[in-house]
């Protein structure tokens, strides 16, 4: 977490209060927590259970794939108000705001770690969230060294994330599942990096940081 003021121990309070909330529903609706597709959205479940059920449909992918990125957005809601400069992060997963562009950069473990995202501040906020078959815990049914989604939805950012990692298998798939995935209504931008190649669409500049 990033701010420019403290929030700490806000944070510290609400974010149990926030996993809970996704913990007890699992526990009272098993394949939410275990579904690789799409379920029928529960429209008496919590409000960050229904953003996950509303991603895995548009992303065609399993509710969980989007956890990551609810949570970040659920925390980021609770606290924005105070702040100018906001950045959330959950375990690779980013919800953030701020009065100028900012630059995320990328890390693959190829050589295109020293590549970066422009996010124009027109867009904030946003999420920001990353998929791999290479690094990290990311359930993945691709070969993707990094697969990165933007969205205004934290939510949507994760489970598209998946999908575009997932569609990833060889350098000639990887053109084709960017473009796929940057034509979605919910989606920015984002990026793909196959080995030792990389493709990017969406309304993102891609730079050197």
């Amino acid at each position: 977490m990033t701010s420019d003021g403290e929030l700490r121990e806000e944070i510290k309070n609400l974010l149990p209060e926030i996993y809970d909330t996704v913990e007890k529903y699992i526990a009272l609706n098993p394949p939410f927590g275990k579904s690789f597709v799409p379920l029928e959205k529960d429209e008496d479940a919590p409000e960050i259970i229904k953003r996950m059920f509303d991603a895995a449909d548009a992303a065609k992918t399993g509710p969980m794939a989007s956890v990551a990125g609810a949570i970040a957005e659920a925390l980021f809601r609770r606290v924005e108000k105070k702040f100018r400069t906001l950045i959330i992060e959950n375990g690779g997963d980013i919800f953030l705001t701020s009065d100028s562009a900012l630059t995320c950069g990328l890390y693959s473990g190829t050589g295109f770690d020293n590549f970066g995202i422009r996010i124009k501040k027109e867009f904030m906020p946003c999420g920001i969230s990353r998929s791999s078959s290479k690094i990290g815990r990311s359930v993945s049914f691709g070969k993707s060294a990094l697969a990165t989604v933007i969205s205004r939805s934290g939510a949507a950012a994760d489970a598209f994330a998946t999908m575009l990692a997932n569609k990833i298998h060889s350098e000639a798939a990887l053109k084709n599942a960017v473009n796929e995935c940057a034509a979605q209504k919910n989606v920015i931008g984002c990026a793909g990096i196959f080995e030792d190649k990389i493709a990017f669409a969406g309304d993102i500049e891609f730079l050197k940081t």
